[in-house]
């Protein structure tokens, strides 16, 4: 299996959008790209983990899906299988040499040491907890990625700089340079969010204010 490499294009292309992105942010001089740069790049790499660490919602369900049919298959098997006969075999797989009376044995010697995994229950209160995952996010909580790995700390990284560009302009640049295509908020979405991080900022100032006081 043949591995594509980055061709010269790629590569331009790539730090075409980047550069486009800093003479939006007016951050063409040396001393500033040295600064912006690693920045940047890290909200980069934060939004790729965050993505890679997300399945999608179909899977999920299937998930879901299959954990309720376990559960099925459990209750018409019966507790007292798994109690007895599961139990046995999975002390025999331990004891490969073990006769049936030495694994009963075994069995009886550690009935009190300690309790066993309810399985059942684990599973239900694994179904429960992507039942309330799939409620809560909704379908939008890839947006909400954008906004936390993305939005939020280049807004924080662009406090007190002041630039002619626009904010759509700068966003639409720093969201090609990333490659988001999907989900990408709205002008009025992004100016909402820079005020609610105003207001929380302002928030914050009396307090650190106070501690340096102290």
């Amino acid at each position: 299996m043949s591995t594509r490499k980055s061709s010269p294009g790629d590569v331009e292309s790539r730090e075409q959008k980047l550069e486009r992105l800093l003479v939006a942010m007016e951050a063409t001089d040396p001393f500033s790209r040295y600064g912006l740069e690693p920045a940047l790049k890290q909200i980069e790499a934060r939004w790729a983990a965050a993505q890679g660490k997300k399945p999608g919602r179909k899977l999920v369900r299937q998930y879901r899906a299959a954990v309720a049919k376990v559960l099925a298959y459990s209750n018409k098997i019966g507790p007292d299988f798994f109690d007895n006969d599961i139990e046995k075999a999975g002390w025999s797989r331990l004891n490969p040499d073990a006769d049936d009376r030495k694994l009963r044995d075994i069995m009886e010697m550690h009935e009190h040491e300690h309790e066993s995994t309810d399985v059942d229950a684990v599973l239900t209160e694994r179904g429960l907890d992507v039942d309330h995952w799939l409620k809560t996010t909704g379908e939008d909580y890839r947006k909400r990625d954008v906004r936390t790995e993305i939005v939020e700390p280049f807004l924080e990284l662009m406090v007190g700089r002041e630039t002619e560009a626009s904010r759509k302009e700068i966003f639409d640049a720093l969201f090609d340079w990333i490659g988001v295509k999907k989900f990408r908020p709205s002008s009025a979405s992004i100016n909402a969010i820079a005020r609610e991080l105003d207001a929380r900022f302002s928030a914050s100032e009396p307090d650190a204010t106070q501690q340096t006081e102290n």
